[in-house]
């Protein structure tokens, strides 16, 4: 989806042209976050791993129901657009902070746009959709989750560096936040020896936001229709 990996202007200068394919993982990144967002609400991945254990014990696993709770969306692009409509099917209240989203385009989405301090303060689980930048690196720090409900829950299926993985251990250590589901870090691969690893709250996957099999088919054939065109019309 995005190019920060890339040095664009160093490729430009060279007469490298970049291609990205913004669209082809859209629906597969945004079912992930849907489903990290009911592992943490019903407690999956932790209730899986002691029923592998051999235990059974119900009564650790008691969870929340997404119907009626509050999700702040941070980018309201392609991605953040579909986890709206999936929240808004589950019952969800949905507040968006996009500083390029419209009024008029938010009430189409059926989301309440507002600014980023008050959707942390209101939101029950937010989710980030942003590209990683000078402004939305670090986003979401100490003096953000400070600002935040206790017992949020936390979602980053979009660029490691985003949320502050210090800090976000700091409050799921002190019960700020009650749970974390990560897909990106600020290095990958994760290192085996991050503090991440070994909080259960914290739900980890491998950066797999694209890793379905339709997402890998559109990524493929965006690329090559991109290609196409360029070698056509240079554009």
């Amino acid at each position: 989806v995005g190019v920060d990996n890339v040095d664009v202007d160093h490729a430009t200068s060279q007469g490298i042209v970049v291609m990205n394919t913004p669209s082809g993982n859209t629906i597969s990144t945004a079912e992930l976050t849907f489903s990290m967002m009911m592992a943490l609400a019903r407690k999956i991945p932790q209730a899986h791993m002691s029923m592998k254990g051999g235990e059974w014990n119900r009564k650790a696993f008691a969870g929340t129901e997404l119907s009626g709770k509050v999700l702040g969306i941070c980018g309201m692009g392609r991605i953040g657009a579909q986890v709206a409509r999936r929240a808004i099917a589950f019952g969800m209240r949905v507040l968006a902070y996009d500083p390029f989203l419209s009024l008029s385009k938010a009430r189409e989405l059926q989301v309440e746009l507002l600014e980023q301090g008050e959707l942390f303060a209101r939101s029950d689980f937010i989710t980030v959709h942003m590209p990683l930048t000078d402004q939305t690196r670090d986003m979401i720090n100490t003096e953000s989750l400070a600002g935040m409900k206790d017992g949020v829950y936390l979602i980053n299926c979009a660029r490691g560096g985003i949320i502050n993985e210090t800090d976000l251990v700091a409050a799921v250590e002190s019960g700020k936040v009650a749970g974390a589901a990560m897909d990106v870090y600020e290095t990958e691969p994760c290192p085996e020896d991050s503090p991440l690893r070994s909080l259960p709250e914290i739900v980890m996957t491998p950066h797999l936001g694209a890793s379905t099999k339709e997402a890998q088919e559109s990524v493929g054939i965006e690329v090559a229709e991109a290609v196409i065109d360029y070698l056509v019309t240079g554009t």
